[in-house]
């Protein structure tokens, strides 16, 4: 099983000392979960990654301020693994921090400048100049981290229909793609508002797209929302912070097992990834327990397609951490560590 990984690689950014060496190409054995390194492709800062549906292509954004000229890749995904470029596209914003694939788009969110690009996906998998910005704006309660408004993920839902998650707005906004102008609109009573201050940052849905799990970087917490015809609405919120844990954190990272049963979201400053069970008929929330990373700042994880293996990122102790995911209770058990510098995001092949 091949992944990448996303990294810091120079000053200025979130990390404490930046020295990644951009994306890297990596293999898990499913059957040990022993990670080799295949190969790094040399970008600054490639923060996020993403790869299209029929595995050909990668794409991956530089986050940094735009005085810096940051551009979004376009790379074909050879046979084994390996990454050759196809085009750039320049990025109008500052400090892209997350991209995805809508329909034949791609769409880029900043965080310093608020605002979200759409470009196409051309036949070859390259990209054409962006076509569209949407730009949020506001302000929330928390003066220090929501002085502006600051989108944060795109989260696909079907193939004309986003979120758009914004820290500042503690909003995943709606937003639905006009067939004939291929541009995007607002589609506000389908918003999913969670609690002011508490800084909306990334979701996860189920398979049937009826329930909305999503992480509040701020506050520590996951609100659970009912997905509806008419409105959708909070049903649930549970913290993710160790009780015993009493220093600075920020919410970092959220996925659902491939099995629906289990949801994980790491916390960074106590280093924990929270384990919850998911109750199959309200779809509700219950602690499992929390597991140490293993190291510091687990910018973000994810769980191998098979369900058996989840890998944390931890940015600031230059570690890649390998967990077996017991599939019964959902809990994990270290079984490897691997260094590799400032990684900040996993993306499975």
């Amino acid at each position: 099983m091949i992944f990448y990984t996303g990294s810091y690689t120079q000053d200025e950014t979130p990390a404490l000392k930046p020295e990644g060496k951009g994306i890297g190409c990596f293999t898990l054995d499913i059957e040990s979960g022993k990670v080799e390194l295949l190969q790094y492709t040399k970008q600054r800062s490639p923060s996020y990654l993403v790869i299209s549906d029929d595995k050909k292509y990668l794409y991956a954004i530089e986050e940094m301020f735009e005085d810096l000229s940051p551009q979004v890749f376009a790379y074909r995904i050879n046979q084994d693994g390996k990454l050759s470029l196809i085009n750039s596209q320049k990025i109008k914003g500052d400090y892209a921090c997350h991209l995805a694939i809508v329909k034949d788009q791609l769409v880029v969110a900043s965080y310093v400048s608020g605002n979200v690009l759409s470009y196409q996906i051309l036949e070859d998998g390259s990209l054409a100049p962006f076509h569209q910005e949407i730009k949020h704006s506001g302000t929330g309660p928390n003066k220090e981290r929501q002085e502006a408004a600051h989108a944060h993920m795109i989260y696909p839902i079907e193939s004309d229909q986003m979120f758009v998650l914004d820290l500042t707005l503690d909003k995943a906004k709606a937003y639905h793609l006009n067939s004939e102008t291929e541009k995007w609109f607002e589609n506000s009573n389908k918003d999913i508002a969670i609690d002011a201050g508490a800084g909306a940052r990334h979701m996860v849905m189920d398979k049937a797209g009826k329930i909305a799990y999503v992480l509040s970087e701020l506050s520590g917490e996951i609100f659970i929302a009912k997905v509806g015809s008419d409105k959708n609405e909070v049903v649930q919120k549970v913290s993710f912070v160790p009780e015993s844990y009493k220093g600075e954190f920020g919410g970092a990272a959220i996925r659902l097992h491939p099995n629906g049963e289990f949801l994980y979201a790491s916390c960074r400053g106590a280093d924990t990834i929270a384990i919850f069970k998911i109750d199959k008929d309200s779809n509700k929330l219950t602690l499992v327990s929390s597991q140490s990373t293993e190291g510091k700042t687990p910018r973000d994880f994810n769980i191998d397609p098979s369900g058996k293996w989840l890998i944390a990122a931890n940015q600031d102790s230059n570690t890649l951490v390998v967990f077996e995911i017991n599939q019964k209770t959902g809990k994990l058990r270290f079984t490897s560590k691997v260094t590799v510098e400032t990684p900040v995001n996993i993306c499975w092949l």
